[in-house]
């Protein structure tokens, strides 16, 4: 077997650490899997965050836990077990990418602040408007949401700053895109988008990262916790 789990994101590791070992070890429906301290050896992870993969495997119908028996391989492991990588993977790079938009974003309001017209501040004004009244309407807002952020990103007037957090758009357009098929995502981070607009025409810098920091936390729960 491969060498112990050294990544952070343990959990898509460790989902691909098990895939590795049952088609290595030719491990079919009905196999018994490793016992749990045998794992837990085997990855160098804790208890912890083997058992939150594990029961992402089951929910899924990938493993079955017998109570005093072990986990073993169900019938429909192949499919399910890679439609499940996929899940991670995505999630992974939608996390990640949220991090790098919290270091770039920071810096990207500071911008927006100093350099934004009057006028430019009144068509952010204008798209939050419409923004905040779908939201409150219970209507569909993901044009507008992204609108909202693209534009505070033109409004850094930084060619390179922009290049940066354009190079990485491909990813984050998913979030306006229903990510991990969330139904209904973001719901939480929705409000924060008016109080960051009032924030910048107040020409507040801390308190603008402070609220767009706390957004960017709420997506990124909403992220995290997808199963």
């Amino acid at each position: 077997m491969a060498d112990k789990i050294k990544r952070t994101s343990l959990q898509t590791e460790i989902i691909r650490y098990i895939q590795d070992y049952i088609e290595e070890n030719h491990l079919t429906a009905g196999d018994r899997l490793p016992s749990q301290e045998q794992l837990i050896r085997m990855m160098g992870v804790s208890r912890t965050s083997l058992r939150e993969a594990m029961k992402i495997l089951e929910a899924r119908g990938i493993l079955k836990a017998q109570n005093g028996k072990g986990v073993y391989i169900s019938k429909e492991k192949d499919s399910a077990m890679l439609t499940l990588l996929d899940f991670a993977r995505e999630k992974e790079r939608l996390l990640d990418t949220l991090e790098v938009r919290k270091i770039l974003e920071k810096e990207i309001l500071r911008m927006v602040i100093h350099r934004a017209t009057p006028q430019e501040l009144k068509e952010l004004g204008e798209i939050t408007a419409v923004l905040m009244e779908k939201f409150r309407k219970g209507q569909q807002q993901t044009a507008e949401d992204k609108q909202f952020h693209y534009t505070i990103y033109r409004l850094a007037h930084n060619q390179v700053m922009s290049q940066l957090i354009l190079s990485i758009s491909n990813v984050m357009d998913q979030f306006w895109e229903f990510p991990l098929a969330m139904e209904d995502p973001f719901r939480e981070s929705l409000p924060l988008h008016e109080e960051l607009y009032q924030a910048i025409c107040e020409k507040n810098v801390k308190k603008a990262q402070a609220i767009n920091e706390k957004l960017l936390d709420a997506v990124y729960r909403d992220i995290r916790d997808q199963k």
